[in-house]
């Protein structure tokens, strides 16, 4: 068995345990109560907050790009859509990224197109981080010392690994010499000094770190309006502890689709906060199937195709 199918087995084995371990909880009356409060106006909300995040995913992306090519936007747009629906069927968190890297590398160098996913990600992360800090720092409620601890070390984590992709020419520098002239090493010293060369665009930066955070900000209001759907009767400050915890471990490419863990992580950070496995289950299927949602752009250009062009999306992504 290969590496690649041994990995895709276990993801795939994990997604099944962890969906089977849940499911032989859920109280399937109360589940069906529940979906059935969602009224047509939290709907409505749900799908103009996704239409929202993604609009501002592919903002963040587009400045990161200017530096490196001008390729028109709507071109652009389209790389980021499709790219976003193959990675729905590749590991989460990162299949995206490699397909969105691998298109927009027709356009420019190789290496400035890695940077700029990379780079898309690590602000994305920090993000995350900001919006977790802020939530564990700021607080009122009693939310349980544990899910704080664990908010606050995962943030902290993040903004280190986000600040070092900054500087990761420097880091590549210090690396042995033998292993740098190697074609790997060529390969990463040249996306750490892509990587480096952001430091010098104050301006993108500073854009690309607020749309990172508008970007969670509406998250978290999702995550909020999902909840009043379903009747989950928790304060929004809450959201700001919990979600960030749970957008982090929706990235992790340990399921399939984003499926299986992220709602074990769920169950788990709101059980302390009162609310039923049924409940908190539904909470994340259905904010996981809003990613999947923002991603059905994607699919109807990859069916399109190019413009111009005969060939579908599968034979540049």
């Amino acid at each position: 068995m290969s590496r690649q199918l041994a990995w895709t087995s276990a993801r795939i084995a994990i997604t099944v345990a962890i969906f089977a371990f849940l499911l032989r909880d859920l109280d399937w009356r109360a589940a069906g109560t529940a979906l059935s409060r969602f009224s047509a106006s939290a709907l409505v909300a749900f799908l103009l907050l996704i239409a929202a995040d993604r609009l501002l995913m592919l903002a963040r992306w587009i400045i990161l790009m200017r530096m490196t090519t001008r390729v028109r936007a709507g071109e652009l747009a389209r790389i980021f859509f499709v790219s976003s629906f193959v990675g729905s069927f590749l590991p989460a968190g990162v299949g995206g990224d490699a397909a969105r890297a691998i298109s927009v590398a027709r356009h420019t160098q190789a290496d400035a197109a890695v940077a700029s996913v990379i780079i898309d990600r690590l602000f994305g992360l920090l993000a995350v981080a900001v919006a977790g800090c802020l939530g564990v720092l700021l607080i009122t409620y009693p939310v349980p010392h544990l899910l704080q601890q664990i908010t606050l070390v995962s943030s902290l984590v993040m903004v280190a690994v986000s600040v070092g992709g900054l500087f990761a020419d420097v880091i590549t520098a210090r690396l042995p010499a033998p292993w740098r002239s190697s074609w790997a090493g060529l390969a990463v010293v040249r996306v750490g000094e892509a990587l480096g060369a952001y430091r010098s665009r104050a301006d993108i930066l500073w854009s690309v770190a607020a749309l990172s955070l508008l970007v969670q900000v509406v998250r978290v209001l999702l995550a909020w309006v999902i909840g009043r759907g379903l009747g989950i009767a928790l304060p929004f400050a809450y959201y700001w502890v919990f979600m960030p915890l749970n957008i982090l471990v929706t990235l992790l490419p340990l399921s399939v689709g984003g499926f299986g863990v992220p709602q074990g992580a769920m169950v788990w950070s709101l059980g302390p906060l009162g609310v039923s496995p049924t409940e908190a289950f539904l909470l994340s299927l259905v904010f996981t199937i809003a990613g999947t949602v923002g991603n059905l752009p994607g699919a109807v250009l990859y069916v399109m195709g190019r413009p111009g062009s005969p060939s579908s999306e599968s034979s540049v992504a």
